[in-house]
Parts: C-alpha cells; sequence; structure tokens
C-alpha cells in the first residue's frame, strides 16, 4: 500500500495549481489524502468506561431504591425515566445516540422511558460556546461570522448530540441554517466507541455471545458514527437525495439544497426549511389534538398522505436511488403545506448493490404475495455470505414460523399500529438472530433500521396502512414508467432512425455473438468433447474394472481350493490354531496364502485403477 505522506510529498512537488475558486477552502486535496482515523489514549478510554460504569452503578441503586419507596407503578416509571434520560444527557457522546434510538424501541423499554428519551430527538440541553462557532466558521471559510453572513442568530435552533443549527441569512439574502459540529466530539466519540469496542471483545472472549457475533454490530456502529461527524459526505448524500427525488415531484419529497461553498468536514450551511415536524403531527395524533389537528388541515396536511408518500419514498430509495436515509425519525422529516415533505439529516445513509436491490424488489413482492418462505429465503440471500454457523437451519425455520404470526396481525383489520407494519418481522428477526448468534453484514443492519423507522412513522400518521399493497401501487407505478420510456424510446427510433448510442450497443451485441460463436466451435472441434471417444473411455474404464474383480475372485477362489486340498491331505490339521503368529512368531501356511490373495487383489484394483486414469487422460484422434 502507498503511503498518503509519500502521495502529499510526490504532489506538492509537482507544484499542482490550486483553484482560486474551490467551493470548500475548508477541505482541500492533501486533507483528502490524510487518514480519517481518530487515534484516542487508552488510558482515557479506560477512565471513561469507568464513568459510564459508575452512573450506570448509580441509577442502578436509584432504581432499585424507587421499587421500595414507591407504590404507584406509574410515577416510579416516570421517576425512573426521568433519571435515566439525565443520565446518559450528562455522560453524552455516544450514548446520547442510543438514546434516540432507544426511544424509537417500545418493544425494549417501557413507555415511560421512550417519553423521556424522545427529547433527545428534538434537542440536547448543551450549546456551543459562541468562541468555537467562531473558530469553526473560520476554519472553513477563512471569514469572520459577520464576514460570512449578513445576519446570524447565535441562539440555536437545534441542539443534537453532534451539532447545532443555527439560523442565518447570506449577503445574497438567503435564509440558510448553519450547522456545526460540537467542538472536541470526535475524540468522545473515539473514546465510547474504544470503550464500547472492548466490552463487546470482553463478552466474546467470555463466550457470553459466540466469538465474531458482534462484528458486524462494531463495524456499522463506528462507519455510522463517523459518517455522521463528516459533514461533507452528509452534504452530498443531500444532494444526491434531493436531485433523485426531485424526478419524482407527484411525491413531493425532497431535501434542503446545499451551499458547497460554506460546507465542508465541520460546517455544513444549507436552505432553512419552514415546516412541522412530523414528531409534532405524531403528538397531535396521540393526544387527540383536533384544535393542532384542525390547523393542519387548514394547511392541506393530510397524515394518512403523508404516511403513503414516506412508505413510497422508502420503496423508491431502495429500489431506483443510489442512497437511502437511514435515519428517518420523526424528528428528521419537515413536513409544509400541502403534505410537501422535506427529509433533513443525511449523516447516515446506506446503499445497495445491484444483486441486493433485486433480492429487495423479489422480498418486497412475496410480501405482497403472502409467501413468507421465500420472503425468509430473500432476507437470507441479502445477508450472504452468511457465517456456516451452527444452527442457520433452525434459524430459518423458527423465521418462517415467526413471519407467520407477524404476517396474521398485517393481515388482520383490528390489530394495533406497529402489527400493521413490517415492525413486528423486523423484531421477531433480530431477536432470533440473538438467539441463534447469527452475525448480520451492515448493510443489512442499516436496511432493516431504515425500514423499521420508516413503517414506524407511516404507521404512526395512519394506523391503518397496509406498506405491503403500498408497494404493489409503487411497482405498478415502476411497471407504467418502464413501459412508456421503451414506448417513447421506439416511436423515436421508427420516426427518426437508431440513435448512435443504439449502433454502439450493436456493435457490442455483434461482438458477444462473435465470442460465443467462437466457443461455440471450439466445443464442437475440441476432441476433448468428442462423445464418441468420451463413450469408449467409459466402456473402457468398465471393462477395466470388471476384469480386475474378476480376475480378484479367481484369485480367492483358487485359495480357497488350496485351502481345502490343505485341510483334505493332512498338511493343515483342522484344529490348528489361528493365531497371526506361532509361538516361535513365524506365520501358518494359511494364513500366508490370505496375505498373498490380500496383496494379489489390492495390486490389481492399483493397476487396473492407474490404467482407467490413463484411458481417460488420452487425447483420442
Amino acid at each position: 500500500m502507498v503511503d498518503a505522506t509519500l502521495i502529499e510529498d510526490v504532489l506538492s512537488d509537482t507544484n499542482l495549481p490550486v483553484s482560486k475558486g474551490s467551493p470548500t477552502p475548508g477541505y482541500t486535496f492533501q486533507d483528502a489524502l490524510r487518514a480519517t482515523d481518530i487515534s484516542v489514549n487508552p488510558i482515557g478510554v479506560f477512565f471513561r468506561l469507568l464513568r459510564i460504569l459508575f452512573h450506570l452503578a448509580i441509577f442502578a441503586l436509584w432504581w432499585l431504591l424507587h421499587q421500595v419507596t414507591h407504590t404507584d407503578k406509574e410515577e416510579r416509571q416516570r421517576a425512573n425515566a426521568d433519571k435515566f434520560k439525565d443520565m446518559i444527557n450528562q455522560l453524552s457522546g455516544v450514548l446520547i445516540k442510543v438514546g434516540q434510538q432507544l426511544s424509537q424501541r417500545p418493544d425494549l423499554i417501557s413507555p415511560a422511558y421512550c417519553d423521556a428519551l424522545a427529547n433527545f430527538l428534538e434537542e440536547v440541553d448543551d450549546e456551543i460556546p459562541p468562541e468555537d462557532i467562531e473558530a469553526a466558521i473560520k476554519r472553513q471559510t477563512g471569514k469572520s461570522v459577520d464576514e460570512a453572513f449578513a445576519r446570524f442568530d447565535w441562539d440555536a435552533v437545534g441542539k443534537a448530540s453532534v451539532a447545532c443549527v443555527y439560523k442565518a441569512v447570506l449577503h445574497s439574502g438567503d435564509e440558510v441554517a448553519v450547522k456545526i459540529r460540537r467542538p472536541r466530539i470526535e475524540k468522545l466519540f473515539a473514546a465510547d466507541l474504544q470503550a464500547i469496542n472492548w466490552t463487546l471483545h470482553l463478552i466474546e472472549f467470555l463466550t457470553i455471545w459466540r466469538p465474531g457475533m458482534t462484528k458486524n454490530f462494531r463495524l456499522e456502529l463506528r462507519a455510522l458514527l463517523t459518517e455522521e461527524l463528516d459533514f461533507k459526505k452528509e452534504a452530498r448524500y443531500q444532494e444526491l437525495f434531493r436531485r433523485y427525488h426531485n424526478r419524482r415531484k407527484k411525491w413531493k419529497v425532497t431535501a434542503p439544497r446545499i451551499y458547497y461553498k460554506y460546507s465542508g468536514r465541520e460546517v455544513m450551511v444549507s436552505e432553512y426549511i419552514h415546516g412541522i415536524r412530523v414528531s409534532q403531527i405524531i403528538k397531535a395524533l396521540d393526544e387527540g389534538n383536533e384544535l393542532f389537528l384542525a390547523e393542519l388541515r387548514d394547511l392541506g396536511i393530510e397524515p394518512k398522505t403523508i404516511a403513503k408518500r414516506l412508505v413510497r419514498s422508502r420503496y423508491y430509495s431502495f429500489h431506483e436511488c443510489p442512497l437511502f436515509h437511514g435515519d428517518p425519525h420523526p424528528a428528521n422529516i419537515l413536513i409544509q403545506p400541502n403534505n410537501r415533505i422535506i427529509m433533513i439529516d443525511f449523516g447516515a445513509c446506506g446503499v445497495f448493490s445491484q444483486r441486493d436491490r433485486n433480492l429487495m424488489w423479489q422480498l418486497n413482492q412475496y410480501y405482497a404475495n403472502e409467501d413468507v418462505a421465500n420472503m425468509v429465503n430473500m432476507v437470507i440471500g441479502i445477508m450472504e455470505p452468511v457465517d456456516p454457523v451452527r444452527g442457520i437451519h433452525q434459524f430459518k425455520k423458527d423465521l418462517i414460523d415467526a413471519w407467520w404470526t407477524g404476517f396474521y396481525g398485517i393481515k388482520s383489520n383490528h390489530a394495533a399500529w406497529w402489527e400493521r407494519s413490517s415492525f413486528w418481522l423486523w423484531l421477531r428477526f433480530f431477536q432470533l438472530i440473538r438467539k441463534h448468534q447469527v452475525p448480520i453484514p451492515r448493510n443489512v443492519v442499516r436496511m432493516i433500521r431504515a425500514t423499521l423507522l420508516y413503517d414506524t412513522v407511516a404507521a404512526r400518521l395512519n394506523p391503518k396502512i397496509n406498506v405491503f399493497k403500498e408497494f404493489q401501487k409503487y411497482s405498478r407505478g415502476v411497471a407504467r414508467r418502464t413501459r412508456r420510456d421503451i414506448e417513447k424510446c421506439a416511436i423515436r427510433q421508427m420516426l427518426l432512425g437508431p440513435d448512435d448510442v443504439n449502433f454502439l450497443k450493436a456493435q457490442q451485441v455483434a461482438d458477444v455473438s462473435n465470442g460465443l460463436l467462437f466457443r461455440l466451435q471450439r466445443f464442437l472441434d475440441d476432441p476433448g468433447f468428442n462423445f464418441m471417444s468420451i463413450a469408449g473411455k467409459v466402456y473402457s474404464a468398465v471393462r477395466a474394472l470388471v476384469r480386475a474383480f474378476l480376475l480378484a475372485g479367481a484369485g480367492a477362489a483358487v485359495t480357497a481350493i488350496t485351502v481345502a486340498v490343505l485341510y483334505a491331505t493332512g498338511v493343515v490339521r483342522s484344529n490348528a490354531p489361528m493365531n497371526p503368529f506361532r509361538s516361535d512368531g513365524s506365520y501358518t501356511a494359511v494364513q500366508m496364502l490370505i496375505l498373498v490373495l490380500f496383496l494379489l487383489v489390492a495390486g490389481l484394483l492399483v493397476v487396473y485403477g492407474r490404467r482407467v486414469y490413463l484411458r481417460f487422460g488420452d487425447v483420442d484422434d
């Protein structure tokens, strides 16, 4: 592998010109060559781990104390949930990301904990100090805040675990959102990841979990969090998502425009979006807030329509886009009048290979056709290569049984919202993964995570939604678009003649045809594929083997006759002991004959086996 430092030295010697109009002055070609791994002090990681364990121990004692002193169960759960949220907020770092995900998992924790942790979806308490904001913008743009922006609001409009978002106005008059990464967050995340890594390695070493079981989880968690720290990647993901979804204007799903001139690794400037968070809509639906729902209707916002568009947008992202939003929780979805959907926070995105796209398409087709067994086959296909773990067949059988049970809830008209989505199916999938200790690839984890969030949000907006019927509608739309494209192409070819591209494809087809004809000619002309000679070789092999067995049988018969004659003439007494050796260590006459027979048969088999081998190696004219 070539060292990046060596490449930098070579490039610096070549005096490569640098564009003065670079859209990202805070990120250079040399920066791209440098390693992105963050080194952490093992001693610091150890103390960070001790701090986490200490706070967990304090919370455990608090929980035990409240079990004794509080008799009201709901009050006790609310108090414990608030204490748990405060603990995570104090520890910060990766644990806040964990809290955000737990808030969407009522299957793992009680509703009281979900409600308390849901605050992390909206914002985190701490703000970035003004001097750190000034320094970050200076590093990115080369200008101060006042020079880069016509107006900058120092009060954050959004506070998350990784960054804070500020409202500003460019000198062009555009209203923008300025996302600034928290200072020293990279070191904190790296320490937390190393602490988690050590803990999981210890669990595997003690064989509490099968060795290698957590490898994909650790890689996925590291990739997820490091991507969220790099705003340059996020800007590109957001740009691609916006470009591809703008092609399907009917769905009204898009993302904010990026201002690359001001964006880099730790600062991202994008279009400022005025809208209503889906989390607010869900809260109004759960509480039955008719006043708020009436205001939504006045704006032309219909929760059921939003749910359907979100599900179809997921299918479009999975099957037709180069990436999909990997973290579509309710706080990352904004709604504007007339059901226009704006997706934000593209720090975590996933991609599919063409093979995975085809398997996902078949999986959804089997969903729609109620073919659970083939649904499971497609999921295992996406998971490949699957490690040869014990019980993979039992895992498949248990998953089929579990998914049939979940499928009954999806088909029922009286099931709860979480039973009418794919939520139950993937929940049972993860439970069986843990039970059978089957490792799964990172892309599968991201796909399932995104599917769970999309379907969960859609089901909470519209409890009667059937995600599989929505796939049927989406697939019919894909079929119509494909037919239209083919018809337009055919009409254009008939009226204007073939395009230059078609001539190129025709040449490629001709080249492939010539190659196939050449291979066919070699196949027919090659003596190695002469069927008459192959039949002759098979006949020769059978004849040789038969001859070998006949000769061996003849030898056995001669030996038996010889032994009988020896017994009849008294040379060998019938009561002679059949020990392998006499007392003096010599062989008996009968045993000598049997040994000679064995050597003869073995020799015949070796000789005739070699004759068969050599015969098949002959090249016949």
